[in-house]
């Protein structure tokens, strides 16, 4: 069983509404790049596999 690893500061900050919806798409092992509500506007996040964990964290691109 694997676990969740948030990366970044952005996720502490997360209203708790906010944290939830992104909690759903995990959920529902849902992998790529997604558009996730950010307080007032919105943000990019990547979710990935790496091994058995699952890996978020903002995307930016490069």
């Amino acid at each position: 069983m694997g676990k969740v690893i948030f990366e970044g500061d952005d996720f502490k900050r997360m209203l708790r509404t906010d944290m939830a919806a992104l909690q759903r798409l995990v959920d529902a092992k849902k992998f790529g790049i997604f558009e996730v509500k950010y307080k007032d506007s919105r943000i990019k996040v990547e979710i990935r596999k790496k091994g058995d964990d699952i890996i978020v964290k903002r995307w930016r691109p490069v």
